[in-house]
């Protein structure tokens, strides 16, 4: 039966919208908060109390190094400024608890009421007193409270479990089925099975008072009444009408069964004309309770009062400026995400209190403290449209790297890049990290490889290669090895620098034209230089090649019309990569635009090298 009742009003219940400024766990002031992992706060005590294994809120897995977590520094803040009656009520609230455990009821009695004083709206204070009160035999003081409680949380199911425990011992037993039911409904924990026993009680002791003085047998019409009980439910909810669900396992209690039949006919049962009214005068009154719990308004909800607000409290310490997916270390200080990238890039220790974040860097953080941004939105909306449009201009600055001369693109300073050829990189400098976390961010996914040069302005040649990123893998430290392959080559226009990496101004390059007339002998030119490369590499010792073919791949096959191609044909820049050149001889190429002279330097090189490899032979075979 609560399975039908949980099946429906689950799914007809209006979902609870959740309050931001409080505790996911116990809905109250957030009291020691704790920011995890995926962003969320909750309470010190309610994060470690079992403790918690998935967030409630996004079902991320909780590390078990919450436990050395300090508090947020910010939102601690906040709540002591802005709810400052509600976490002292938490404080009285707990030294109450700790009485209760202690046997002191009375002084815990006292400490509640004392909370309650500063803390009207606490449903945990209510409900703890309403525990309290019963327990001291004041059962109508404990149903107030109980009932106060429903009015702050209308969908906690522990204050209508308070509410049926006082009604019951008041004697309002009909009252006390329809919270336990109500309860059942709304019990999200492990508790249910403890709650379907207090039903089961409440239940047996209903059907106790309705046959008492009858010759009936109360353990023949137990199971004959959860039946009718379900049909009353059934006639309120008909989706639930499942008969293939058993409602016992015991067949001698079936109202089918032969001697059922015979000795008590549904049709002229006294019990069943007289009493399965009752019961569903019960069924109606909770499903009209229930109704009325999907329109209430879902009681107590916290707020931010604006007037109490000071703007600074939302400045980055690291820039100045208001914060912005702002992001929480484990030593509870806040920064705006980018701010504190930035600083790890350096150094692996918080900026405020030098507390050590290999962790949180070996964990690739980077969720956003959801009760701060939240909290922003709302009391100063404003600020923060400006701040993340501030924001995306930088981003948009950043994206635009290369669309014309105004726009300059970074500069990886370290080797020279080849069209369609991979490019692995490993970075460790800070200000590197900075560049591709940036190139990542803004969507553009590339940047500019340069050689060095030492007699060149900057230290770096004036030609280059973009390099498009594939992907990333971080070390624990926050190094990356980024892999990229070639793609286009660009003469630099004017150099400079942006937050310690270079930067240029560049003009990408083409191959000029082939005229038709020209095309022929091109494209034989082409296929010769082609089989010359195939017949070098072929007659390469295996180990080498074997190494060749690890890091730089098979040779690529030739193209369709490849002449239309900006950079050529791809297996002419492989065959470079691999040639044993000198790096200028490389840059020479890389710079040429006029494909029939690139494919002519190539055969050049390859008939050298060629020569060169057949006289070691012929040197080596003299030796021998």
């Amino acid at each position: 039966m609560v399975d039908y009742m949980r099946q429906h009003w689950r799914e007809n219940i209006n979902p609870v919208q959740r309050n931001l400024f409080s505790c996911p766990s116990c809905k109250g002031v957030l009291h020691e908060p704790i920011t995890i992992s995926c962003g969320h706060t909750y309470c010190r005590m309610c994060l470690h109390k079992g403790p918690l294994r998935t967030c409630k809120v996004c079902q991320c897995r909780v590390k078990n190094q919450t436990v050395n977590v300090k508090p947020n520094v910010l939102i601690s803040s906040l709540v002591d400024r802005w709810w400052a009656g509600e976490e002292e009520g938490v404080k009285l609230r707990s030294q109450g608890n700790e009485c209760f455990r202690n046997k002191q009821l009375e002084k815990a009695v006292e400490l509640y009421n004392q909370a309650f004083r500063s803390a009207s709206q606490d449903h945990l204070l209510l409900s703890n007193r309403s525990h309290v009160l019963h327990t001291l035999g004041k059962a109508e003081e404990a149903l107030k409270d109980a009932e106060a409680a429903v009015r702050c949380r209308p969908e906690w199911a522990k204050g209508y479990f308070r509410k049926a425990m006082a009604l019951d011992s008041l004697g309002h037993y009909d009252d006390s089925l329809i919270s336990l039911m109500q309860c059942a409904v709304l019990e999200e924990s492990n508790s249910l099975h403890s709650i379907k026993d207090e039903i089961c009680k409440a239940y047996h002791r209903l059907l106790t008072r309705l046959t008492s003085g009858r010759r009936y047998s109360l353990d023949r019409y137990h199971h004959h009444h959860l039946h009718h009980l379900h049909h009353c439910y059934s006639r309120h909810t008909p989706a639930l009408s499942d008969p293939s669900i058993p409602l016992a396992s015991d067949s001698e209690d079936s109202e089918d069964s032969d001697d059922g039949r015979k000795t008590h006919p549904s049709g002229n049962s006294p019990l069943l004309n007289e009493e399965i009214p009752h019961l569903r005068i019960i069924m109606d009154k909770y499903n009209k309770e229930m109704e009325r719990n999907k329109k209430v308004n879902h009681g107590y909800v916290r707020a931010v009062d604006p007037n109490s607000l000071d703007k600074k409290d939302f400045e980055c310490t690291l820039c100045f400026r208001y914060l912005y997916q702002p992001v929480t270390t484990p030593c509870g200080h806040s920064f705006c995400r980018t701010c504190l990238d930035r600083c790890l890039d350096h150094s692996t220790f918080c900026p405020l209190c030098k507390t050590s974040l290999k962790l949180y860097l070996a964990e690739r953080r980077s969720a956003v403290t959801e009760f701060v941004e939240k909290t922003m939105q709302t009391v100063m909306a404003g600020d923060c449209k400006d701040r993340q449009r501030q924001h995306e201009e930088e981003m948009d600055e950043l994206a635009a790297a290369g669309k014309d001369s105004h726009h300059e693109i970074p500069i990886f300073v370290a080797t020279l890049g080849i069209p369609t050829v991979s490019c692995p990189l490993h970075v460790f400098e800070p200000r590197y990290r900075l560049m591709i976390r940036r190139c990542m961010e803004s969507g553009t996914r590339e940047f500019g490889m340069c050689m060095p040069m030492d007699n060149a302005e900057n230290g770096y040649a004036d030609y280059g290669t973009m390099l498009e990123i594939r992907d990333v893998e971080y070390t624990a430290d926050g190094r990356s090895i980024v892999n990229t392959i070639g793609s286009r080559r660009f003469k630099i226009v004017s150099k400079s620098a942006r937050d310690g990496y270079n930067t240029a101004a560049v003009e990408f390059l083409q191959d000029e034209r082939i005229a038709n007339c020209n095309l022929g002998e091109v494209r034989c030119l082409h296929d010769r230089v082609h089989m010359v490369a195939s017949q070098w590499f072929d007659s390469i010792e295996g180990m080498t090649k074997r190494r060749i073919l690890s890091h730089y791949g098979s040779m690529p096959t030739v193209e369709r019309e490849y002449w239309t191609s900006p950079n050529g044909p791809a297996w002419m820049w492989w065959i470079i990569a691999i040639l044993p050149l000198d790096h200028q001889i490389q840059l020479t190429i890389l710079r040429e635009t006029s494909l029939r002279r690139r494919l002519e330097v190539t055969h050049k090189i390859l008939h050298c090298v060629m020569v060169q490899q057949r006289t070691r032979q012929v040197t080596a075979a003299v030796t021998q």
